[in-house]
């Protein structure tokens, strides 16, 4: 399928990739993640005629359920978990570089975020890419840095609205796999089969508190659109109120995204004792306040810009973000 639009003057040509199996791309490329975390063994049973049973196991970090409250992530547990980085403009201090926004992993070259991480400001665009952080004050775990080459803001995105607010950034080096650096699959249906998330961050642990140190994450609920149209219908920016590209999602217990989460994967788990989440959204825009009781945010729907990431990452041919 093609769709043709006209954009500044460019016509941009969206196409649907899909392979001659009828899976599109993001579907196969997830298969081939997966396949990273998995150990196939045959087993033949000693009778007569026996047929070969394959046996799978995983191979990562066990994921441990996540109780109503947050709490820290075990290490290699969100290995697609990424940071954006600025360059530090504190020169009393020995710290290169200062992460506000967070990321998803999705390929050899790319994480995905919010666009409105990307909006030229105070601190520019990102400097770098990190991967395979879990405790900020601790040097020497698995984190491995990548200079960005560009980043992409989605062409609808406008800082003025919280609207199409995701954004693609390329690195300069090619990004290698590790058991603690690992893209996730990208959620390609509008429809959820679940009701709950989860959500990770380097954020504030909650109003007017620090930043957490180490990975945390927390089970957020699914709610319908009206809840959040009541609560951000004053917002300027919400002008439209919840839209279908967009997820409401919150919590009664005091539980929620905050400052210096945006841009972080909501995700879920869909096969049991499995390693390869789904990113389903990216924290886009919360309250004021976050973490107090019946806290809701806005989250923008991943499958809602599957084709566009698509074109991106996957089909170099189509580079009209350039």
């Amino acid at each position: 399928m093609v769709a043709v639009r006209f954009l500044n003057s460019v016509y941009l040509c969206i196409l649907t990739l899909q392979l001659a199996t009828g899976q599109r791309i993001a579907e196969q490329k997830c298969q081939e993640y997966r396949s990273l975390t998995v150990s196939r063994v045959g087993i033949i049973p000693l009778i007569a005629r026996p047929m070969s049973i394959v046996h799978e196991d995983f191979n990562c970090t066990t994921t441990v359920e996540v109780i109503a409250g947050g709490e820290e992530a075990l290490e290699g547990e969100f290995p697609h978990h990424a940071m954006l980085g600025w360059e530090s403009i504190d020169y009393s201090t020995t710290v290169d570089f200062v992460f506000l926004c967070g990321a998803v992993l999705i390929s050899e070259w790319y994480v995905v975020s919010a666009g409105h991480c990307i909006v030229d400001g105070e601190w520019g665009t990102p400097v770098v890419v990190r991967l395979g952080e879990y405790d900020l004050n601790n040097d020497y775990d698995h984190q491995v840095d990548f200079d960005v080459e560009r980043a992409i803001r989605h062409p609808s995105y406008k800082v003025s609205s919280v609207y199409n607010d995701i954004a693609l950034v390329k690195v300069k080096r090619r990004i290698r796999f590790s058991p603690y650096i690992r893209p996730a699959c990208l959620w390609t249906s509008e429809a959820f089969n679940f009701s709950s998330v989860i959500a990770t961050g380097f954020g504030q642990l909650g109003f007017l508190t620090e930043q957490a140190t180490k990975l945390n994450k927390v089970k957020l609920e699914l709610y319908d659109g009206a809840l959040c149209d009541r609560t951000f219908r004053r917002n300027r920016k919400f002008k439209h109120g919840l839209i279908d590209s967009q997820i409401c999602a919150g919590s009664e217990n005091e539980k929620d995204t905050c400052k210096g989460d945006s841009g972080g994967p909501l995700q879920v788990m869909v096969e049991d004792n499995g390693c390869t989440y789904y990113v389903v959204g990216l924290t886009s825009r919360g309250q004021d306040a976050c973490g107090l009781m019946n806290s809701v945010a806005i989250y923008t729907r991943i499958s809602s810009y599957v084709k566009w990431i698509e074109n991106v990452v996957w089909d170099e041919d189509v580079d009209v973000w350039k």
